[in-house]
């Protein structure tokens, strides 16, 4: 008995070491990076959004407003790095988090939430009680599934809607290991609590060079873009369950594309070793109508980082009324943008 009291007395001590130095890292990463934009509280979810509102300080007011919705593993401050100083002043961009995800809250589940359809129901609600109109929804990754459910749902109520390698279509493969382990109930909770970012500080590095190859990753994105943002267990948690159930809605999400009729930018870059561009971008491109795909050659899975002018030039001509060419451009030989 003794023995045993002794061992179940280790046992306690660690597991509360473990879990005290788990909510101190926790509440480092929080200090660290503090909500610092907006919120605004609909009925799925309470949205936190980053803003860069300039077109109210100059003449021109007729530019539709951008809304940034960040892909898997993100939140709005990667937006905010890749595009706040790239467009031209007279247009508002505004950058979400999904719901669950960064500082923004989920109302439903996260298996219910895992539906684009339902991230973008919320955002369009977001979206209205903010009062933009005519607003132009860019999606990077997870975030395009998002776009196109905008489109889906409220192509009638947009100027136009932009992937940025994004996904759009189920896919075969097995689950990634972390994404069963987090969407196991217990045993994701005891993991989060007592490992993640012990494990995940580790990662991070790791898992910024895999998204941005085979460009050179930016090195400043992991302060910049808040990547240890994620490393809180219920944003975590969130984020295993949109992307563990993302394939199945996509099965259903596809069925009537083309039935789009809203003014569509696909970009997609050749050597993306996240999201297969022929299946993903190129597939979609062919299935919507009228649609302009941007096949960048040499470029991975972070166009908006590596090629940022390009796409801003773009997406700002868009904003400002200009028509979208139907069809496949390839842009060859592109440089690398210098990343700081």
């Amino acid at each position: 008995m003794v023995v045993m009291s002794r061992m179940l007395a280790i046992f306690t001590f660690i597991i509360v070491v473990l879990v005290g130095h788990e909510l101190f890292m926790v509440s480092q990463v929080e200090r660290k990076y503090p909500p610092k934009g907006e919120f605004v509280d609909v009925e799925t979810a309470k949205f936190h959004f980053l803003t860069r509102k300039k077109a109210s300080d100059i003449e021109n007011k007729e530019n539709a407003p951008i809304v940034l919705i960040h892909g898997s593993s993100g939140s709005s401050a990667d937006m905010e790095l890749a595009f706040f100083e790239a467009f031209p002043p007279d247009i508002d961009l505004y950058a979400f988090d999904r719901p669950g995800i960064g500082w923004s809250e989920t109302k439903l589940h996260p298996l219910e939430m895992s539906d684009p359809m339902k991230q973008a129901e919320a955002i369009h609600m977001a979206v209205n009680k903010l009062k933009l109109k005519k607003p132009i929804i860019v999606g990077h990754s997870w975030g395009g599934a998002v776009a196109i459910a905008y489109a889906k749902q409220f192509g009638d109520e947009i100027t136009g809607a932009v992937s940025l390698a994004g996904v759009a279509y189920p896919w075969e493969g097995p689950y990634g290991w972390y994404e069963v382990l987090l969407t196991t109930p217990v045993i994701n909770h005891v993991f989060s609590r007592l490992f993640l970012n012990k494990i995940g500080q580790l990662y991070v590095p790791l898992s910024i060079k895999s998204i941005f190859e085979p460009e050179p990753a930016r090195e400043d994105y992991r302060e910049g873009a808040q990547a240890e943002i994620l490393l809180r267990p219920s944003k975590i948690i969130n984020n295993s369950y949109y992307s563990y159930n993302l394939r199945r809605h996509l099965e259903t999400m596809s069925e009537d594309y083309e039935d789009i009729k809203t003014p569509f930018l696909i970009v997609a870059g050749n050597r993306d070793y996240i999201v297969n561009t022929k299946r993903q971008s190129e597939r979609f491109h062919n299935a919507v109508a009228d649609s302009e795909y941007m096949l960048l050659k040499g470029v991975g899975h972070m166009p908006h980082h590596t090629q940022t002018q390009i796409l801003a030039d773009k997406i700002g001509r868009m904003s400002k009324g200009e028509a979208l060419t139907p069809g496949k451009t390839e842009l060859l030989d592109i440089k690398y943008e210098k990343v700081q």
